[in-house]
Order: C-alpha cells, then sequence, then structure tokens
C-alpha cells in the first residue's frame, strides 16, 4: 500500500507546489543583544497550512542572509525544524533588520497544465523588522522586491511599501496583503508603485507580489517561454 500513496504524492506535488507558497517568520523579543529567529514556511499562510516532510526540500535551493543595519550582511545557514527551515542570529544593534532569502537556480519547468507555459521560476523573500529604534534602512536588492519607505511599528495607522521590478517603480502592480490573523486582501500599487498598509496591530504582514516575464531565453540548456519572479516581504511589528 506504500508504493500508490507515494506515486500519488508524486503526481499532486507539482499542482501543490503551484497552489502554495514559502514566506518568512521572525520570532524574538526585539531587544538589541538578544536573539531573533528566522523560520521559512511552505504552505498556505491564509488557512494556516505549514507542509512538513518531503515537501520542504524547496528550501534548501535558497541561499540566506541577514543586512545588519549598518550596512553588512551575514550569511544564514537554514537548518531543518518540524514544519520549517530554521536559522538564529543576534541582535548587535538598533535598527533594520533585513532577513534575504533567494531561489534564481531552479530548473526550468513546464507549468502548461497550471496556464503559466514553460517557465523558469524565480522566488525571493524578505522579512523586515526594527529594533530598539534606529533609521529605517530597506532598500531594493532583488529583481521583484517589496520595502517598507515608512518604519514598522505597532500603533502606527499606516506603512508605505515600495514595490520595484528591475530596480525601478512597479505601478499598479497586484499584490496580496495577509495579516497576523490569516485574513487576506487584494491591493494594487499606485502610480509611483507605493503601496499603504494600515496596521491593526503587532503581529507578522506578509506582502505577496508576482510578475510574469514573458521574455523567452534559455537556462541550463532547456528553453522557456517567461521567468516567473515571486516575492514575498515579511513586516514584522513588535
Amino acid at each position: 500500500m506504500k508504493k500508490p500513496l507515494v506515486s500519488l504524492f508524486l503526481l499532486l506535488f507539482p499542482i501543490l507546489t503551484e497552489a502554495h507558497s514559502y514566506w518568512l517568520e521572525l520570532k524574538g523579543s526585539g531587544n538589541v543583544g538578544e536573539p531573533m529567529t528566522v523560520q521559512c514556511y511552505f504552505g498556505e499562510l491564509e488557512n494556516g497550512l505549514r507542509e512538513k516532510g518531503p515537501a520542504l526540500n524547496g528550501i534548501k535551493s535558497f541561499t540566506a542572509s541577514v543586512l545588519l543595519p549598518d550596512g553588512t550582511t551575514e550569511p544564514l545557514t537554514l537548518s531543518p525544524a518540524d514544519n520549517c527551515y530554521q536559522a538564529q542570529f543576534t541582535t548587535k544593534q538598533a535598527g533594520t533588520y533585513q532577513v534575504l532569502l533567494v531561489n534564481d537556480t531552479r530548473a526550468v519547468q513546464n507549468w502548461t497544465k497550471h496556464n503559466l507555459g514553460i517557465v523558469r521560476p524565480r522566488e525571493y523573500l524578505r522579512a523586515i523588522c526594527q529594533i530598539g529604534g534606529g533609521t529605517l534602512s530597506a532598500k531594493p536588492v532583488f529583481y521583484l522586491d517589496a520595502t517598507p519607505q515608512s518604519k514598522p511599528a505597532a500603533g502606527k495607522v499606516a506603512t508605505v511599501v515600495l514595490i520595484t521590478k528591475d530596480g525601478a517603480a512597479y505601478p499598479n502592480a497586484p499584490v496580496k496583503l495577509t495579516m497576523p490573523n490569516g485574513k487576506q486582501s487584494k491591493l494594487t500599487t499606485d502610480g509611483n508603485g507605493l503601496l499603504t498598509l494600515t496596521s491593526t496591530g503587532a503581529g507578522q504582514y506578509v506582502v505577496d507580489v508576482d510578475f510574469m516575464d514573458k521574455t523567452p531565453g534559455k537556462y541550463q540548456d532547456k528553453d522557456y517561454q517567461a521567468i516567473r519572479n515571486k516575492m514575498a516581504l515579511t513586516l514584522t511589528i513588535l
């Protein structure tokens, strides 16, 4: 009976992958000199679904680092946990901490049955937390990126986020926002690529944006029709 179950999982995995997404979560006190834990999940955030086991194998292909307030970068090593991969770093100074994950080495995928064609997937993850005050220092680094333009803080009515594509503002970009309670809403950036997020209090806010670059090309000796860029920003408000 085990083989049919395994075969069924392998058959459904591509569909599962397309319905699911990756996101980051940061856990810590928010105090200088204390540890912060970053966790990378795969599943359905809005439904509280966090996958386990083989479904997490894709996280191994991400390169992870943390950008410190002074502009220096430290590599992070993600280790498997029960339902995620995680790493830890210590907040040594006040300011903006940015955890950055990227996977731009995935093989070309045939997703024609999902109406996406033959694509090269590229995935970007960013998690931002403001520790002990300090100035905000968040700038775009990915091809498709989302960066806060004002400090995310509890009690603040709104946080402005800039969505960029290839280094320039991405106007009228469709965005999905997941609130700390799991509720989702669909938003659109303005003509300058800016998005205003209304805070409902402390917690984690996840901003998802996709862009399909329909310029054909070749990667690892395989032709593709488009590059699917996917970005998820986690804003941690303490």
